[in-house]
């Protein structure tokens, strides 16, 4: 047997159960009684049963009416939720991106992945906020935002998120011309810390977990490139990624290897658990993807 039954016919017909009068279900679904009558003896004729019985106190539903009642209220609930999920795949989750991004990788990586990002997908309002890497990883877990874009040195540790990895690059020790270790091909992280290293507040804590005693570092700054000015100035030595070396180095900074395992620097994109998957969050990481391999990094 095949039914072919129309859902305003079957929303019709839950009405006249609950308000009791098939006038009163007709109104509430904005259709002439008639009409709703018809609907309503048309579905009964294709079933091949009664569905309704008239009382001195309404219509009620037979047995064979109560039994479409049910599968009518989850069908039409499944409908709702399909609906639901549909309109926020191509409305709710295609409305709104939220980013949190460290500075040290914006400039180069995420500045034109978002333009890469925006044309591709005009209609998202996108936010960005630029913290660093450990406040992107606090946002993550606090679901203040919906991506983070972070460097990380070893194993990122981000709860409540899924993770990318970007790219990595090595870390290389940057010394002013006039350095005791000048004349090094490679350097270890202790030869640095004895005599004093500049540190960014990201590798600060990174050093302080491979053993940097509290007079290693000698002076603490916010960004690479602060550092390298520092380093420039002849005031110590650094270590930052390779890329942001090459980019910055001159006649007054020699670049080292950093002979340390750990020594490598990696480009993480998290993505917090409830837009795990989405279309637009796919989309952003691809552009990310797009712009790093640009960068070979």
């Amino acid at each position: 047997m095949q039914w072919q039954v129309d859902i305003f016919s079957l929303r019709l017909f839950l009405s006249a159960i609950e308000e009791r009068q098939i006038g009163l279900a007709a109104a509430r679904e904005h259709i002439a009684a008639s009409t709703a009558t018809k609907r309503i003896q048309a579905l009964e004729t294709m079933i091949g049963l009664p569905l309704l019985d008239r009382t001195r106190t309404g219509v009620v539903p037979t047995e064979a009416g109560a039994v479409l009642a049910r599968y009518a209220r989850k069908m039409l609930a499944d409908l709702d939720d399909l609906r639901s999920e549909m309109v926020a795949l191509t409305v709710g989750l295609e409305d709104r991106l939220v980013v949190a991004a460290a500075h040290s990788v914006i400039i180069d990586l995420l500045a034109p992945a978002v333009g890469l990002f925006l044309n591709e997908r005009p209609f998202v309002e996108f936010s960005l906020s630029e913290v660093d890497n450990k406040e992107v990883v606090r946002q993550l877990e606090a679901g203040e935002c919906d991506i983070g874009v972070f460097a990380s040195v070893g194993e990122p540790k981000c709860a409540a998120a899924e993770l990318a990895l970007l790219g990595s690059e090595p870390l290389v020790a940057v010394l002013p011309r006039d350095h005791p270790l000048a004349a090094a091909g490679s350097v270890r992280f202790r030869e640095l810390a004895a005599e004093g290293l500049i540190a960014t507040q990201t590798t600060a804590a990174i050093y302080r977990e491979h053993g940097a005693q509290p007079g290693d570092l000698r002076h603490v700054v916010r960004t690479g490139e602060v550092a390298l000015g520092m380093v420039r100035a002849g005031l110590g030595a650094t270590v930052v990624p390779r890329r942001m070396a090459g980019q910055a180095a001159d006649s007054e900074m020699l670049l080292r290897t950093l002979d340390e395992e750990w020594a490598v620097r990696r480009i993480n994109a998290a993505t917090a658990r409830r837009k795990a998957g989405t279309p637009t969050v796919a989309a952003f990481v691809a552009c990310l993807m797009r712009q790093i391999s640009q960068l070979s990094v």
